[in-house]
This record gives structure tokens, C-alpha cells and sequence, in this order.
């Protein structure tokens, strides 16, 4: 489904431009994917290809490229379920898929587990867990979770660390290939 621009898309750029680089944090750690096996060749796993495909919280369809991963493979497996869930669907339907394991390092990364980080960018912890971006896809619009995706790509962040909705002790790296 085609979705207009989030509202205040110009705000959020603009209020990654005011911090410029003062938040960024370098990542050397080890992220996790639950994949379909179909698409679980290295050159795949962090190509970023599925998001042109299909719309995500953090992006919308074919926007940019962006992978998502976890920190923990328990918080990888609970992303993999989440769709299952919220369609109210059986588990077996998010199967088969294999746990990959990525070495990642990267310089430019911006951590909203920071509460200072989400403060100075005016966004919350709960609407990063609980905004039901599928309900503002539904309806024609970009979800601000998808504005401040495309914001982050845009400001050539190389990840963008984020608590996870489906973990509620997890948390997910958001990479642009």
C-alpha cells in the first residue's frame, strides 16, 4: 500500500542535523537474523533487499535498504514471531527459518536505548515498542517510526540501535548496507 509522508518528516531530519555527530557510538558486536533459508547466503543476510520488498516499524516498502537484526538470537526469535502474532496466525507459519550470527563493526551509530538520545530527538521508548505501524499503514499513512527510519539513512547512520517491540528485554540493530 503507497503511504503519505509522515507530517513531521522535515522536523525529524532537521533535528538529527542539530546533533550532528554528538551522539554517535562506535558497534563491535555480534548481531543475530532469523532468515528464511532461501535467502540465507551471506550476500543476502544484511543486503537490506527484503525492506524494498515489504514495508517494516522502521521503514516503509522499497524507501531504502535496511536489515534487521538483534542482539541476542532470543530476541532475533521473538522478531521472527511477531508478524505470526499480531496476525493472530499459527507459529509454524513464520517457519522454517535458520539463525545466522554477523560479526558487526561500524563507526556511525546512534543507540536509542540512550534515554538522553531518544530526549534530545523527541522520541519515546513506548512509541518505539508499541506504535501499531501496520494500523497507520492500513490508513494510508507513514508511521513516525518509518519517518525517523528513512531520517537515520538519510543522515548516513550505519545502524541505529532500538529497545525491540517483540522483546520487551531485547533490543535490535537497525543496519543500512
Amino acid at each position: 500500500m503507497k503511504t503519505t509522508a509522515h507530517p513531521d518528516s522535515s522536523k525529524l531530519k532537521h533535528r538529527l542535523k542539530t546533533i550532528g555527530h554528538t551522539c554517535d557510538v562506535s558497534c563491535n558486536e555480534t548481531l543475530y537474523r532469523f532468515v528464511n533459508p532461501t535467502y540465507s547466503k551471506a550476500a543476502d543476510i544484511v543486503s537490506g533487499a527484503g525492506a524494498l520488498h515489504s514495508s517494516g516499524r522502521w521503514h516503509t516498502k522499497g524507501a531504502a535498504r535496511l536489515s534487521y537484526t538483534a542482539l541476542t538470537p532470543e530476541t532475533a526469535l521473538a522478531e521472527a514471531q511477531a508478524h505470526v502474532r499480531y496476525y493472530a496466525l499459527p507459529p509454524s507459519k513464520a517457519l522454517p527459518r535458520t539463525l545466522v550470527a554477523l560479526k558487526f563493526k561500524a563507526r556511525r551509530v546512534l543507540d536509542l536505548r540512550d534515554g538522553k538520545v531518544r530526549r534530545i530527538l523527541h522520541l519515546s521508548e513506548d512509541t518505539i515498542r508499541h506504535l501499531d505501524w501496520r494500523a497507520e499503514n492500513q490508513s494510508g499513512q507513514e508511521s513516525i517510526t518509518q519517518a525517523w527510519g528513512k531520517a537515520f539513512a538519510d543522515a548516513g547512520f550505519e545502524a541505529v540501535i532500538v529497545p525491540s517491540a517483540a522483546d520487551s528485554s531485547g533490543a535490535n540493530a537497525l543496519v543500512f548496507p
